[in-house]
């Protein structure tokens, strides 16, 4: 009986005590998981920290949008034996101090250490670039940049001289006559939506000392308006020479009608100087300081010398010119000239505009292919690098040629995705010009056309 609850009492110490050590151990082993947990939590938030801070090897501000992952890639830190600084002896040496149990990516990561080449300054060219074509030719009656500044802000003011002298003849024709004749087919061949006035001076009267007054005061304004030929003409089918010559009182007389900002493109035909004792020159300067852009031409019926000083002056203080004529094929001739100037220049500001903007085009899109061309050299440089740090690599450690063949395959993959993207990344900003300059050439083409077909009639 006593040996029974000895054996009873035995058995039960014995399953006390394993269930201690079973406690034991477990309090132990989530005591152990606790301590191994808590510098896990601490490494990590040091690695984030660690990475916050790292500086990146760019500027992200320097960039006009996002980086891609390959821009980010090529903008890593730079090797410490890249460019100018490639040394074999150096780069060998630093290779043999590498550990022959790293992985593929680790060597991979070591060799960009020491040889990854600079990309930035074609990365932030091609990031940046402006494939916009600006050609801004100033146009003959407009300016590019302020398209509030259009024709129809110039006005064309013929002024006929109707003094006695007109009526003296050039081969057998009335000057005046002639000057009518010619002043008609000008004004036909003005832009179509042109604002025309078409004044007279020295019609009333006579050349006579006794009507000086009257005449020197009779300047009147015939026609104002867009050409249509048979009003126009009409217009003038009544004006006789008869008076004396107030060239200064006839400019002064489109002061009123002319606003300040606006541009009058003057023709004065004559056959003489002033006769009114006024002041043409001070007159023309007196309209310019009024805010009026005036061009003041004088067309002159064969005058003699002095007479020819006094009206250069006149068209000279106007920013215009003087021609003196002998006939009416010289006066056709001029007025001809005159009117087909527009076509010319509208023509010449097309062809100017349309050869500008293939030129930039072109040397946009050169440029940016050198610099495709510049980053696959670098490529190149940095490939022929690595692989001959890989192929040192493999000799050295021959029992690794497993890894060496990741390594190559890394390599290769890298200087893959560069090249791609200079390829990529040039072509469509090459295109991008193309665009834009083709529709600058049309703009050109198309305006150009319309101007000079409008000067056609």
């Amino acid at each position: 009986m006593n040996k029974v609850v000895g054996l009873i009492v035995f058995i039960s110490l014995s399953i006390l005590l394993v269930s201690c050590d079973i406690s034991k151990s477990n309090n132990e082993a989530v005591e152990g998981t606790q301590k191994t947990a808590k510098p896990e939590e601490v490494s990590s938030k040091e690695s984030v920290e660690k990475e916050t801070k790292e500086e990146l090897p760019y500027d992200p501000h320097d960039f006009k949008r996002s980086l891609t992952s390959t821009e980010k890639m090529m903008l890593d830190h730079n090797g410490s034996l890249s460019g100018d600084r490639y040394n074999k002896e150096k780069l060998h040496d630093q290779l043999d101090r590498l550990s022959g149990n790293l992985t593929e990516k680790q060597y991979y990561n070591e060799l960009l250490n020491l040889l990854k080449e600079d990309y930035t300054k074609p990365i932030k060219k091609l990031v940046n670039y402006d494939v916009a074509i600006n050609v801004d030719i100033k146009a003959p009656t407009e300016s590019i940049n302020d398209k509030k500044e259009e024709t129809e802000n110039l006005s064309y003011v013929i002024m006929l001289d109707s003094s006695g002298s007109m009526a003296g003849k050039v081969n057998g024709t009335p000057k005046i006559d002639i000057a009518k004749s010619s002043i008609s087919e000008f004004a036909s061949n003005l832009p179509k939506e042109s604002k025309i006035s078409l004044r007279v001076y020295g019609h009333e009267g006579t050349n006579q000392q006794k009507d000086k007054i009257s005449s020197c005061n009779s300047v009147g304004e015939l026609f104002n308006g867009t050409y249509e030929k048979r009003t126009f003409e009409d217009s003038m089918q009544e004006i006789q020479p008869s008076g004396w010559t107030p060239i200064a009182k006839a400019l002064n007389s489109i002061k009123g009608d002319i606003t300040k900002g606006n541009k009058a493109v003057v023709y004065i035909v004559s056959d003489g100087i002033e006769t009114c004792d006024g002041d043409p020159v001070q007159t023309v300067k007196d309209l310019k300081q009024s805010g009026i852009d005036i061009n003041v031409n004088i067309i002159g019926f064969d005058i003699e010398d002095n007479g020819q000083k006094l009206l250069k002056e006149i068209s000279d203080e106007g920013d215009g010119e003087f021609k003196n004529i002998t006939s009416q094929e010289d006066l056709d001739k001029y007025l001809r000239q005159q009117s087909e100037m527009l076509r010319y220049q509208w023509s010449n500001w097309k062809d100017t505009g349309v050869k500008e903007s293939v030129q930039l085009s072109d040397d946009k899109r050169l440029e940016i292919l050198d610099t495709e061309n510049g980053i696959k050299d670098v490529a190149n440089q940095e490939y022929e690098h690595l692989i001959e740090a890989q192929e040192y690599l493999e000799n050295r450690l021959p029992k690794k040629s497993d890894k060496m063949s990741g390594l190559s395959t890394l390599i290769n993959n890298r200087y893959g995705k560069i090249t791609s993207y200079a390829r990529e990344t040039s072509e469509k900003i090459r295109n991008d010009i193309s665009s834009n300059g083709s529709e600058k050439i049309k703009a050109y083409t198309d305006k150009g056309n319309q101007k000079v077909e409008e000067n056609i009639k």
